[in-house]
C-alpha cells in the first residue's frame, strides 16, 4: 500500500498508473481510478484555520489506506483531492470501495479540540473502457468527480460519455459569456 503527500504524490501515481495499464493489458484484468474531492474542507479551514486543515487531512489519508487494499495506491494531488488506483473485478466493486470510503470519510473528526465534519464526492474511471491512457483517465475520472458533487454532496458517480459533452458545453457557455462581456452585450437592469 502506497501514499503520498502533494509533492510526491504525481510522480508516484504516474508511474502507479503507468504499471496497473500494463498489469491490466497483460493479464486482461481491471481497476479502478477514483478522484476523491472533500466537501466542507474549505469551511473547517475558514473557521478553525489552517492547522485542523491539515490535521484533518492526515486523517482523511488515514482513513482511505485503512479501506482500501495493499496493492492499492492512494496520493494526494491536490489541497483536498485524492486519487486511489483500486484493482477490481467487477464495477460493482468499485462501487463498493466508494460507499466504504465515503461513509468512513463521513464519520466525525475529532482534532485540535474540534470536531470536524467532511464529507466527499467520488468519480469513478474504470480500465479498460473509460480511456486508452493515464490522460483520458484523469480527465474522466475528475469529470464523474464534478458530476457526483453536481448531483448532490455524499455522492459517487461512474464516467459516463456524456459527461465529457456537458462539461464542453459548460466551456463553450463560459467562453460566449466572457466574449459577450468584453463586447459589452450584457445589460444590467433593475427591477
Amino acid at each position: 500500500q502506497r501514499n503520498e503527500g502533494p509533492g510526491h504524490g504525481s510522480v508516484l501515481l504516474h508511474d502507479r498508473l503507468e504499471h496497473e495499464i500494463h498489469v491490466a493489458d497483460r493479464d486482461k484484468s481491471r481497476f479502478a481510478l477514483m478522484f476523491l474531492d472533500l466537501d466542507g474542507f474549505k469551511a473547517v479551514n475558514d473557521v478553525f484555520g489552517h492547522r485542523a486543515g491539515d490535521l484533518l487531512l492526515v486523517e482523511v489519508a488515514q482513513r482511505i489506506r485503512a479501506n482500501v487494499g495493499n496493492e492499492d495506491t492512494v496520493a494526494r494531488i491536490g489541497g483536498d483531492e485524492f486519487v486511489l488506483l483500486a484493482r477490481i473485478g467487477e464495477p460493482t466493486d468499485a462501487a463498493r470501495i466508494a460507499e466504504t470510503l465515503m461513509k468512513a470519510i463521513g464519520e466525525p473528526i475529532f482534532r485540535a479540540k474540534h470536531e470536524l465534519h467532511v464529507t466527499s464526492s467520488i468519480g469513478i474511471a474504470l480500465y479498460p473502457g473509460d480511456g486508452a491512457t493515464q490522460q483520458e483517465l484523469m480527465t474522466n475520472a475528475d469529470a464523474a468527480m464534478y458530476h457526483a458533487k453536481a448531483s448532490g454532496r455524499k455522492g459517487y458517480a461512474f464516467f459516463e460519455a456524456s459527461m465529457n459533452s456537458d462539461a464542453h458545453e459548460q466551456m463553450q457557455i463560459a467562453r460566449e459569456l466572457r466574449m459577450a462581456l468584453s463586447r459589452g452585450e450584457l445589460v444590467l437592469h433593475y427591477q
